[in-house]
């Protein structure tokens, strides 16, 4: 079962919660009903750290909506060990680079605010 109302309910405080086994302290995501570490039932969630690494990318053209400019989708490794599904901003597609290093934004798409990345400017 996928449950992504702590990604919401962090993302409107300005985090991005992770879903954590209160028995082992591992992070599941996607979030599962049961710990794949040691099958507990018990979950907590914590802050990322807003760091990760570009694992890697496609750019989204929609068809409908003609003059939008094209969406680079990701797949994000945090630091924390887990992999994310985003939307990168404020990059040339022509920068990106298996590896890049990324930071968390946030940004509201229609009345629903988002974890975002962008490229982070201190890290490489």
């Amino acid at each position: 079962m996928w449950d992504d109302g702590a990604v919401l309910t962090g993302a409107r405080e300005g985090q991005l919660l992770l879903r954590t086994c209160r028995t082992c302290q591992q992070v599941c995501h996607p979030p599962l009903p049961m710990c794949p570490h040691c099958q507990s039932l018990d979950w907590d969630q914590r802050p990322a750290s807003g760091r990760a690494r570009l694992h890697s990318w496609l750019v989204s053209i929609r068809p409908d909506q003609q003059g939008d400019a094209p969406r680079i989708v990701i797949v994000a490794d945090l630091e924390e060990g887990v992999r994310f599904v985003s939307n990168l901003v404020d990059a040339p597609i022509a920068s990106l680079r298996e590896g890049m290093a990324l930071e968390l934004c946030f940004r509201c798409e229609g009345e629903t605010m988002l974890p975002q990345f962008r490229p982070a400017e201190a890290r490489s």
